[in-house]
């Protein structure tokens, strides 16, 4: 493992270790909406664009992660093949963002339901082995955070 991947790792870990479903779900609306919005209202411009589906591209393959789960195999893959078309509005992304968190707060609205515990592993590409509540921060924080660079 990369040293950005165990900091990456000993972050999520860490900042999450207290997490609880409830926690994590309410977290995922909030900063989901407000991502949405943020992406919805850039400018329509070819890096605001890029960057939209880069976020997108990451909570899509993240739910693909998360099903492992739920008894999907592991695929270890990029998420560049989760990405929308650069070609769609800046509202058109924010409704394809705004799509694909409701999605994941499905799935683990789905896996609380199930019983799944938050300390369940899954793989992630740079910092390894994630529990399912890492993951959740990680889906959070991406979001929230790369949505800041759109203008």
């Amino acid at each position: 493992m990369s040293v950005i991947g165990t900091l990456l790792r000993v972050i999520l870990e860490r900042s999450s270790r207290t997490l609880t479903y409830g926690q994590a779900l309410e977290k995922l609306h909030n900063s989901g909406e407000s991502t949405a919005n943020r992406i919805g209202k850039g400018a329509d411009t070819p890096k605001n664009r890029k960057q939209a589906a880069h976020i997108i591209g990451i909570e899509r393959w993240g739910q693909r992660r998360l099903k492992v789960v739920q008894g999907e195999p592991l695929v270890i893959d990029e998420y560049d093949s989760y990405r929308p078309t650069e070609e769609l509005s800046m509202a058109e992304m924010g409704n394809a963002f705004h799509s694909a968190r409701q999605t994941t707060l499905a799935l683990v609205s789905e896996m609380q339901r199930d019983g799944v515990p938050l300390t369940k592993e899954i793989f992630h590409n740079q910092a390894q082995d994630l529990t399912l509540r890492a993951w959740l921060n990680y889906l959070n924080s991406h979001a929230s955070r790369e949505s800041m660079r759109i203008r």
